[in-house]
């Protein structure tokens, strides 16, 4: 993990503006800018109206220091506008090869809870996307790599090409916290909700941690990452509104 960039706070009040362009945050009179120097500027008003809370209780008051990780939404908005706007092709083509690791593809062969828990959740999540997709996943026990049927990943492929860059953006953030596209498509999707998404992505280190007991340290990442799946479904719901 990167050490969280510490900045200063130099403003009292956040606020926006509507333009031409959409919604532009001010700190104070200065527009607010992401690192590599773009206007942050969003469409939706629910968004902006969210930014400005955001960098409204950063540090809480001028002069204290913050860290850029309190910003979630900045940071996707930040993903969107210098990331994905810029060059959406690559961060598709990075995004593909998460199809042939798809997480709900790869069973365990024990313990008992683990394949028990992955039967129960896993399968009917795989039957619903090989419907709705109109494609058939190869299912594997163990950790060797597969390899999916090429009509099933161009179809996946044919799914994320279609999405605008705010909805790429939330799979481009999602899918790697989760492992799984066929997860992030069933958040997206509402045929799951961020709770669930998280408890079927991370089964297995919930059944290590009932049979071995919790580690604290362990506990605090998997909560962090819950965190992040949170904030990505709020932004979802925000650029939706």
């Amino acid at each position: 993990m990167n050490k969280p960039l510490k900045l200063r706070r130099f403003w009292d009040k956040a606020t926006y503006i509507k333009d031409d362009d959409g919604f532009r945050i001010y700190l104070d009179k200065q527009l607010l800018r992401l690192p590599q120097k773009s206007i942050l500027t969003v469409s939706n008003e629910t968004l902006a109206k969210r930014i400005v809370d955001e960098w409204q209780n950063a540090g809480c008051k001028k002069g204290d220091i913050f860290s850029f990780d309190t910003l979630p939404i900045t940071r996707i908005i930040s993903t969107l506008i210098e990331k994905i706007k810029p060059d959406r092709k690559k961060y598709i083509d990075v995004l593909l090869p998460y199809v042939n690791g798809e997480l709900l593809c790869y069973r365990a062969e024990k313990p008992k809870q683990l394949v028990n828990k992955q039967n129960q959740l896993w399968q009917p999540i795989l039957q619903w996307i090989e419907e709705f997709l109109h494609i058939t996943f190869r299912v594997t026990k163990g950790v060797m790599p597969i390899v999916q049927d090429k009509q099933t990943i161009n179809k996946i492929k044919t799914y994320i090409m279609r999405l605008s860059d705010e909805e790429l953006t939330f799979f481009a953030v999602i899918i790697p916290l989760l492992g799984s596209v066929v997860l992030s498509i069933a958040i997206f999707e509402r045929k799951l909700s961020a709770q669930e998404g998280f408890e079927y992505a991370y089964l297995d280190e919930h059944i290590q941690s009932q049979i071995w007991g919790y580690d604290s340290e362990q506990q605090q990442r998997l909560n962090l990452i819950q965190k992040e799946i949170n904030e990505c479904v709020d932004y979802l719901e925000y650029i939706n509104n």
